[in-house]
């Protein structure tokens, strides 16, 4: 299962970026236990120990880049002065919509070090000129995380602000892939092995769909999918695995003013 972060409600800000006036705001995601982190795998023996290599080898790699949907939701656009990001069970806000990341992550030992993820809202009725899509940055390291706003004819956000890491939807420092839950047999799909397990977290029941490339034991698409429970709504998300040639340097940042 992927790790992600115990996090807290925090409040948003209003602040002034490059001429636009931004209130950033994230909410609450899905909390892992503690003891959940490396342990706990039942079931199927054969597919835990597969997927245990796997997680090893796709933890291994010195970077790598997920492309993903469903876990974040973000405002289509900059209105009244707002832009807002959540993540996780609390993502269905008002006027926000399903977002399209691009996280590049940056191990070493086993273990995240660094991550860049580009979060771009995707309203498919934004395509006039009033309707402005601002892609969300955020660079997280293990103490601290940052985020800012990309800009029109800018590939990335010109200046940043410091933002507490429980209001980025990710922490860094472990592996960012666990063997936890219950295992289903492994099945065989071509050149693929499918890898299907189910656990609890946060009182949703949670089915994880893994697709992981035989030959190289390395992770290639995945799905979760979140039960609906008490106060809490279902959502899924799926992921896309791409491998990176090198690692890019960690990003100058720049505090805006």
């Amino acid at each position: 299962m992927r790790w992600q972060p115990a996090s807290t409600p925090p409040r948003g800000r209003r602040r002034r970026l490059w001429g636009v006036a931004l209130t950033v705001a994230a909410l609450s995601a899905l909390a892992l236990p503690l003891d959940a982190f490396g342990f706990g795998a039942t079931g199927n023996p054969a597919a835990i120990a597969f997927y245990r290599v796997a997680a090893a080898k796709t933890d291994a790699l010195p970077v790598y880049a997920l492309n993903q949907v469903g876990w974040v939701r973000a405002k289509d656009s900059v209105k009244k002065d707002q832009v807002s990001w959540a993540w996780g069970f609390a993502q269905f806000t008002s006027n926000d919509y399903p977002a399209r990341e691009h996280i590049v992550l940056v191990q070493h030992g086993g273990a995240t070090q660094w991550l860049e993820d580009f979060i771009t809202p995707l309203h498919p009725g934004c395509h006039v000129a009033a309707c402005r899509q601002y892609p969300i940055e955020l660079i997280v390291h293990r103490a601290e995380a940052y985020e800012g706003i990309v800009l029109p004819g800018s590939s990335s956000a010109r200046c940043f602000k410091r933002e507490p890491l429980r209001k980025v939807p990710y922490t860094v420092g472990n592996p960012w892939w666990v063997a936890v839950g219950h295992f289903a047999p492994k099945v065989i799909r071509g050149a693929l092995t499918q890898i299907t397990s189910t656990y609890v977290n946060e009182g949703q029941h949670v089915t994880e769909t893994d697709l992981i490339t035989t030959r190289t034991r390395l992770f290639a698409r995945s799905q979760m999918y979140a039960a609906a429970t008490t106060g809490r709504r279902a959502f899924s998300y799926r992921l896309t695995d791409v491998q990176l040639a090198r690692a890019p340097r960690s990003p100058s940042i720049s505090i805006c003013s």
